[in-house]
């Protein structure tokens, strides 16, 4: 499974979107998981989470067992789940307890070793880049956290030293502003396919929610 996650804005979706649209009958995306509403806990939303996060490998596994050359993807991963309770507690809104809580799971359920996914990729804006691609959201008061500047800035700080927390040869990431998520997407593909993708003419980028 390939599974990508990044800066809000940094284009994940919308790459995804447009692969999945392009070869209907050789992909799956899992969309970004929700957790249910009834959580008590910020541990408990972090289990969950990472709960689907494992899931997903599994699921992705018995579908390319049972369809050999399907390609499997995941819109976030345990990336975001990290970086966002880290972000939580670097702005007073979480715990340190919750965070190290988050990665102890994460570790636990297998999914920060090297090779536990085909490729985990992550896209990086800057927190200025990331709130104007998303202009059409700001108001919204559902996604009030993810105009934070100071979550925001904690955040990023997050995905640009991943290597601190994480395996450095578990991941790789792609400056999704000096070139497109797409791009970054067909480098990830295998070869065979990239081929058939590169000469699809660029589209207009969809909103993406935060």
């Amino acid at each position: 499974m390939i599974a990508i996650d990044g800066m809000p804005g940094a284009g994940k979706t919308t790459a995804l979107h447009r692969l999945q649209d392009t070869l209907p009958h050789q992909v799956v995306v899992f969309p970004e998981a929700q957790p249910p509403d009834d959580l008590i806990s910020d541990e408990a939303t972090a289990r969950y989470l990472l709960t689907e996060a494992q899931g997903r490998l599994v699921d992705a596994q018995r579908l390319q067992q049972a369809h050999p050359g399907l390609l499997v993807f995941s819109d976030r991963c345990h990336i975001g789940v990290l970086a966002y309770r880290y972000a939580l507690q670097v702005t007073g809104q979480g715990s340190r307890q919750d965070f190290d809580r988050a990665l102890e799971l994460a570790d636990h359920f297998g999914l920060t070793a090297p090779g536990a996914h085909d490729h985990v990729l992550v896209l990086l804006v800057d927190p200025a880049e990331s709130v104007a691609r998303r202009s059409a959201y700001a108001h919204d008061d559902r996604y009030r956290l993810w105009f934070d500047p100071d979550f925001l800035d904690a955040y990023h700080r997050f995905l640009t030293h991943l290597d601190t927390w994480l395996p450095p040869d578990s991941f790789t990431t792609h400056d999704a502003i000096t070139s497109s998520a797409w791009t970054a997407l067909l480098n990830a593909l295998p070869p065979h396919l990239t081929e058939r993708l590169t000469p699809t003419p660029a589209t207009a980028d969809r909103p993406e929610a935060p």
